[in-house]
């Protein structure tokens, strides 16, 4: 994995299109300024406080550190993940599975696909699939679902196997909070 210094990263010109191109597997971690429109390939790692231009796009698996920012219209593949206090403009977009921090906030427009969330407020952007309590909720969601004879010990595909059938009368009950609501009604 090569390993990025700030002075390398300045040194890309953008192509005619005025957009920077890295590949795969890159090391980020020393960089915390990233101009608008660069590329990112899979698997790239970003440490702490980056701050990232409007319309940069990342690839499957990349990670980041707590407090990043980033611009308008970013983009993000599958399985990215987010620390703490990530701030993200409008409309940006998050491939299947991603997952964020605590105390992240989103622009107007935001939306993920399948997203994994573990906080007791609803996703403050517009998800499509199902939203996937994380493994830190599981005692939660065990606690909650109890009475239905539901065990979610399991992976997704065999909760989901459990809770289908009993969907329906489980959204009936009236002791869901708006976010655990929102989270079933998505396994519809």
């Amino acid at each position: 994995m090569k390993v990025w210094t700030q002075a390398e990263f300045d040194e890309v010109t953008p192509n005619d299109a005025g957009v920077s191109v890295f590949g795969n597997y890159g090391d980020f971690t020393q960089i915390k300024y990233f101009r608008e429109g660069c590329r990112f390939g899979e698997e790239c790692s970003f440490g702490e406080w980056c701050r990232f231009g409007n319309y940069c796009s990342f690839g499957e698996e990349c990670s980041f550190g707590e407090e990043c920012s980033f611009g308008e219209g970013c983009s993000f593949g599958e399985w990215c993940s987010f620390g703490k206090g990530c701030r993200f403009g409008e409309r940006c977009s998050f491939g299947e599975r991603c997952s964020f921090g605590e105390w992240c906030s989103f622009g107007e427009g935001c939306s993920a696909i399948f997203p994994f969330w573990s906080f007791m407020y609803e996703p403050p952007f517009k998800t499509s699939g199902k939203i996937l309590p994380t493994s830190l909720s599981r005692c939660h969601w065990q606690e909650r679902l109890d009475k239905w004879g539901i065990d979610v010990n399991g992976c997704y595909d065999d909760i989901e196997e459990q809770i289908k059938p009993h969907l329906a009368k489980i959204l009936r009950s009236k002791q869901w909070t708006k976010c655990e609501r929102r989270i079933l009604e998505s396994w519809k």
